[in-house]
C-alpha cells in the first residue's frame, strides 16, 4: 500500500493514518473558507457531531426519523438499539463516541448491514433486510442526511452542527466486494469510486469539511474464506482460488483511496482527510506476534488467542445465552462448547470481528486524530 502512495508524496504508514490537507487551487468558490482554503480542522478534542456511512462494521441500529430518540447527553448514539452492532458488544463507533472521545460528541450513524458504496456500481440487489432503501452509501447521503441535517431539508434540520466540530466518517469495501469478488471482474471499481467522490463532493457542498476514511481489511484471512465458516448463513459464493480473488479485489479496492483523495483535497483544499489502514492494523493484530499483543494489552484487553476461526456459539449477533447483547457493554462471557471466552476471539463470525478488536482499532484512530506517536502525514 506505502508504495501505491509514494507518488503522490506520501506514505501510508503501519498502524497510522494519512492526514492530507493538499494545497491546490480552488477551481468554483463556493464559501469565503473554500476560497481561502482555511482548514476547518480544529482537533479531535473539538469533535462534537460524528456523522457515520458505512456498513455492519460501523452501525449501531440508530433512525434518525422523528420520533425516534435524538443523540442527546444521556444517549449519545441517539435510539441505537441493543444488539444493534455486528460485534458482540460496542464497536468503533460506540468506543469513538463514548469512550475514545475528548469532548462530548452526539452521533448521527446512517450505517446499515449490507451496505455498499453503490448498488449500481456493483450491479447489486439492496440488502433485503435493509429498510428505507437505506442500502448504500448514495441512499445514506441523499435520502438520509442530506434532506434530515442541512438546508435541503426543508424544514428545521435535524440537529445544527458546523464544520469545525462535525467529523465525516465512511467505511465501505467488504459488501461491495463481496457482491463482485467470485466475478474476477475489475470493471466496477472505477464506477464505485466515482460514486464514493459524488457522496464526497455532495458532503462538502452541505458543509463538511472534515473527513475520515477506513479503507477495506484483509478479507482472504476471514472465516468465510480461510475455511468456509458460515459461508451458507452470509449466502457468499465460494470459488476456487477465492482467497487469492479476495486478496487482489481487496488491494484494488485499497489502491483506488490515494487517488480518491488527491482529486477530492485538490479540488477543495479546505477539506481535512484522514484515512486510517485498516488493513495494515487487521493484518498486525493477526500476527499473533508480541506487538499484536501488546495492542490489546495497551487497551486492557485479553491476549487475542483465536485468530483464524470462530466459534458457531458465539455468531450472529448473539450472546449465545439467547439474549440480546448491550452494544455499550463489554461482556466477555464464556461458553464452554468454545475455545476460550468471547474475548479472546479476533472473529465474531464469518465475516465480522469482536468487540476488543473495535476498541483497539478505535483507540488507534484516535491516535492518529489526535496526532498520537505513531504519527500521520500532513502537507
Amino acid at each position: 500500500m506505502c508504495k501505491l502512495l509514494r507518488s503522490l508524496g506520501f506514505c501510508l504508514i503501519t498502524l497510522s493514518a494519512i492526514h492530507l490537507s493538499t494545497a491546490a487551487p480552488t477551481p468554483e468558490p463556493q464559501s469565503d473558507q473554500a476560497q481561502s482554503g482555511t482548514k476547518a480542522w480544529a482537533g479531535w478534542e473539538n469533535v462534537e457531531k460524528l456523522f457515520v456511512f458505512g456498513a455492519s462494521y460501523a452501525g449501531t441500529g440508530f433512525n434518525w426519523l422523528p420520533p425516534n430518540p435524538a443523540p442527546s447527553p444521556s444517549n449519545p448514539l441517539g435510539n441505537s438499539v441493543r444488539g444493534g452492532t455486528s460485534s458482540n458488544g460496542p464497536n468503533f463507533v460506540t468506543y469513538l463516541t463514548t469512550t475514545f472521545n475528548a469532548s462530548f460528541i452526539q452521533t448521527y450513524n446512517f450505517a446499515f448491514a449490507g451496505a455498499k458504496v453503490s448498488n449500481t456500481a456493483t450491479s447489486s440487489t439492496p440488502y433485503a433486510k435493509n429498510p428505507g432503501g437505506q442500502n448504500d452509501m448514495v441512499a445514506q447521503v441523499t435520502n438520509g442526511f442530506l434532506p434530515s441535517y442541512t438546508t435541503q431539508a426543508g424544514h428545521e434540520p435535524y440537529a445544527n452542527w458546523t464544520a469545525e466540530s462535525s467529523l465525516f466518517v465512511s467505511f465501505f469495501g467488504i459488501n461491495d466486494i463481496l457482491a463482485t469478488y467470485a466475478k474476477g471482474d475489475r470493471s466496477s471499481t472505477a464506477p464505485m469510486f466515482a460514486a464514493y467522490k459524488q457522496n464526497l463532493e455532495d458532503l462538502h457542498t452541505a458543509g463538511a469539511r472534515n473527513f475520515l476514511i477506513l479503507n477495506t481489511p484483509p478479507m482472504e484471512l476471514m472465516p468465510v474464506f480461510r475455511n468456509g465458516f458460515g459461508a451458507s448463513d452470509w449466502q457468499i459464493p465460494i470459488v476456487a482460488n477465492n482467497q487469492t480473488l479476495v486478496r487482489q479485489a481487496v488491494q484494488d479496492f485499497n489502491g483506488e483511496i490515494p487517488d480518491l483523495i488527491s482529486s477530492f483535497t485538490s479540488a477543495h483544499p479546505d477539506a481535512t482527510m484522514f484515512v486510517y489502514d485498516v488493513h495494515a492494523l487487521f493484518l498486525n493484530m493477526l500476527s499473533g506476534s508480541s506487538a499484536s499483543n501488546a495492542l490489546t494489552s495497551q487497551r486492557q484487553l485479553k491476549p487475542l488467542l483465536n485468530l483464524q476461526t470462530a466459534c458457531p456459539f458465539y455468531t450472529q449477533y448473539k450472546s449465545g445465552r439467547g439474549q440480546p447483547v448491550d452494544y455499550l457493554g463489554e461482556d466477555d462471557f464464556e461458553d464452554a462448547r468454545c475455545e476460550g471466552s468471547v474475548g479472546t476471539y479476533f472473529w465474531l463470525n464469518g465475516i465480522h470481528v469482536t468487540w476488543p478488536v473495535h476498541k483497539v482499532m478505535a483507540g488507534a484512530i484516535v491516535e492518529e486524530l489526535k496526532g498520537g506517536a505513531t504519527g500521520g502525514y500532513e502537507g
